[in-house]
């Protein structure tokens, strides 16, 4: 073959012509009619809807093409199978697409049916005021109103001589007086014993000396743990304000109201008829008769009280 020629025989290379159709080896144009068979229509009035639907309810790729727009075949409402590209703007009525970064909508709490009224006050009202404890007057600020005598004596104001042993009165190791009447102070809220007079066993000694009754119970060895002397001598100190001489009988209905299991009372009781003979030798020397009669004796606990009207 020549170069830049045809070969001897073949026919030219034309561009226009129909492309040819091998068949068993030999070449022969392709007939545009010849697929669709005998008696099929022909003509542009007969050519198939490219742009239309198919069976499967897809829209073709030539219909979306012919009318960009969205009119005539598409519906006005219809939606994109995928994702808006991009920079695109997105089909009317369609949502807007997140942009990156956004925070995710969050689905809006649900509201009670009926929303509990707020309380009408504080549930623990807290209140000032002023305690007289052994001749001084002890502020206290800012307290709850249901804080006890014994818990504002030792927390608030330090001292830690009344014992908690039961919070229930039982026990007798928070006794104090208030007003010159012994009481449990784990059972005395503090607030109502302002303005009265609130004794301790920090004040039952004097110039820094303890008392008569202390010394007496530790002489006749009364104080073993300690935990509840400070109860039992505010107890004796009561008994021997109002009884001056009581009976071993007097004094244990005295001590029964102190649980004690060190000791076993006996050098309480000890202690109580030592007190008795010191305090009466006491007098005859100052007095310098020695028959003098003893003082009128009254039971203890049974003095007229302000606060509830008569006698405990």
């Amino acid at each position: 073959m020549p170069p830049g020629g045809t070969a001897p025989g073949a026919a030219p290379f034309n561009p226009g012509a129909p492309a040819l159709e091998t068949t068993g080896g030999h070449g022969r144009a392709a007939d545009p009619d010849e697929g669709a068979g005998p008696g099929a229509p022909t003509g542009p009035e007969h050519a198939p809807d490219t742009g239309g639907t198919p069976q499967d309810g897809t829209p073709g790729a030539a219909g979306a093409s012919a009318d960009p727009d969205g009119a005539g075949t598409h519906h006005a409402d219809a939606r994109p199978d995928g994702p808006v590209p991009t920079g695109a703007p997105a089909p009317q009525g369609a949502p807007a697409a997140p942009e990156p970064g956004d925070a995710l909508p969050q689905a809006a709490p649900q509201q009670p049916d009926a929303p509990s009224p707020a309380p009408a006050g504080d549930e623990h009202p807290h209140v000032s005021y002023v305690l007289r404890v052994n001749g001084a007057d002890r502020p206290v600020s800012d307290a709850w109103i249901g804080e006890s005598l014994l818990y504002v004596l030792r927390e608030r104001l330090g001292l830690a001589g009344a014992k908690d042993g039961c919070s229930q009165g039982e026990c007798g190791a928070c006794n104090v007086q208030v007003d010159g009447r012994l009481v449990a102070s784990c059972l005395v809220p503090a607030a109502t014993a302002a303005g009265s007079e609130v004794r301790t066993v920090e004040g039952l000694a004097a110039r820094g000396e303890p008392s008569d009754v202390q010394r007496a119970l530790a002489r006749c060895g009364a104080v073993q743990c300690g935990f509840c002397i400070p109860g039992m001598a505010m107890t004796l100190h009561d008994l021997l304000e109002g009884n001056h001489a009581p009976s071993d009988v007097e004094a244990r209905r005295a001590l029964s109201g102190n649980l004690c299991r060190c000791t076993g009372y006996q050098g309480a009781l000890r202690a109580v008829q030592e007190v008795v003979a010191e305090r009466r030798a006491a007098a005859r020397a100052a007095s310098g008769a020695g028959d003098e009669q003893p003082p009128e004796v009254r039971i203890p606990h049974q003095l007229p009280h302000p606060h509830d009207g008569g006698t405990a």
